[in-house]
């Protein structure tokens, strides 16, 4: 019953209170961080203590942070609360979810904040009357109002079109148009091969 309680806008670290970033624009760049195949792990927990954190944002704070082992653990680990909405089992992945996904960071992606942006945001105009251009929005809210978005929403419909697994020749058609992009490494390989293959 974590939503009918009041929502956390400070986290508790060693007995002291810090202010946390609880928008959801700060998660969804957060997010962005960690599905980026070019940063290493240090560079998406940095990346993530300093945004989530306004008293870490400024980097010699960030460095007197790192100093301290037991609450920069804690910090990471309530970073990852956060993130999870307060839940420990929330995005679980299963072994045949890690075995299928070649970077081993979490199931088949059907959506994009990034690509999809025009789609959420629709969605949510469309079904709660929420402009998100203009609104800030805890992270928590955000998330169970984009997970009880209504199937007759664009949005919705695309991540079907990307989650199918069937046979179906039109489903399929729509599976391919909605793909998103390759990753951006992957994207100019392709484009290389391409190129070679073109100019023979």
């Amino acid at each position: 019953m974590i939503m009918f309680n009041k929502l956390p806008y400070f986290i508790i670290l060693k007995g002291k209170k810090y202010k946390i970033n609880v928008d959801f624009r700060n998660m969804i760049l957060f997010e962005k961080k960690v599905l980026d195949r070019c940063a290493d792990n240090s560079e998406i927990i940095e990346f993530g203590l300093r945004h989530f954190y306004p008293d870490f944002f400024y980097l010699k704070n960030f460095i007197e942070l790192i100093k301290q082992p037991d609450l920069y653990k804690e910090a990471c680990d309530k970073l990852l609360w956060f993130y999870k909405c307060g839940r420990d089992n929330y995005h679980k992945v299963t072994n045949k979810d890690n075995n299928s996904n070649r970077n081993n960071r979490g199931p088949k992606q059907i959506y994009s904040f990034e690509f999809d942006d025009e789609y959420i945001y629709g969605a949510f105009l469309e079904q709660y009357n929420i402009d998100l251009t203009c609104r800030k929005l805890h992270w928590w809210k955000f998330k169970a109002l984009l997970n009880s978005l209504n199937e007759n929403t664009e949005f919705v419909k695309i991540k079907g079109y990307r989650a199918y697994e069937g046979k179906d020749k039109n489903m399929l058609e729509l599976k391919q148009y909605w793909q998103l992009p390759q990753p951006i490494e992957e994207q100019n390989r392709l484009n290389r091969i391409f190129d070679v293959l073109n100019n023979k």
